[in-house]
């Protein structure tokens, strides 16, 4: 079941960028990736792709498009539903030591 998401980010272009900030051209990253030029111009041709090829190509690059694309989506949801409940409570307890005179 796939759905359109709006404002989505294509990854083929995100690579494209990549790419050419490396000085790479296709050829050249279908041989750093093993994979032969007509796959690659299909990894370039497509806005998607299967997280197995992605990390192929995070390896060939060395570049973390997971992260890219999760700051893309913006939320932000702690693992820990009680992290920034602690966080608050670690910075108020730093607060009262400094103010109590006590050194780092």
């Amino acid at each position: 079941m796939r759905r359109k998401i709006k404002n989505s980010v294509a990854i083929n272009e995100l690579i494209s960028f990549e790419m050419k900030r490396q000085g790479l051209n296709a050829p050249e990253l279908a041989q750093k990736m093993n994979i032969g030029l007509n796959s690659m111009y299909h990894i370039l041709k497509r806005p998607s792709m299967q997280i197995d090829r992605l990390w192929e190509v995070c390896e060939a690059l060395q570049l973390n498009f997971f992260k890219v694309l999760a700051d893309e989506i913006n939320i932000n949801n702690p693992i820990d539903p009680q992290l920034d409940e602690l966080q608050r409570e670690n910075k108020m307890l730093r607060e009262i030591i400094q103010l109590l005179g006590a050194s780092k």
